[in-house]
């Protein structure tokens, strides 16, 4: 059974947590890979907007759309991903007491 443990805890607590994980070594790599993840959904959704704009011919109304859903899909992945990694340190953090 997989334990949502980070949900659950206080605002102070989840900060502490999150400074824990990012001072291990996977976690400040799995910061860096999220953040540039983050990044490159930024700027796909600001390119796609920028398509939709500019309308000239309708292969860039569909890249543009395509490119909109993919921007969408990489922002709402990072914050996941970053929960779940989170989550999983503090299970297994929890574990190890």
């Amino acid at each position: 059974m997989y334990k949502l443990k980070y949900y659950s805890l206080a605002k102070e607590e989840k900060v502490k947590i999150k400074e824990e994980f990012y001072q291990t070594e996977f976690g400040s790599k799995m910061k860096t890979r999220l953040n540039r993840l983050l990044v490159t959904g930024i700027l796909s959704f600001i390119f796609s907007i920028y398509l939709f704009i500019s309308h000239t011919n309708n292969w860039e109304i569909i890249t543009g759309i395509t490119l909109l859903c993919a921007s969408f899909v990489f922002v709402i992945a990072s914050f996941k991903i970053r929960i779940r990694k989170i989550n999983d340190f503090l299970v297994k953090k929890k574990k190890q007491k």
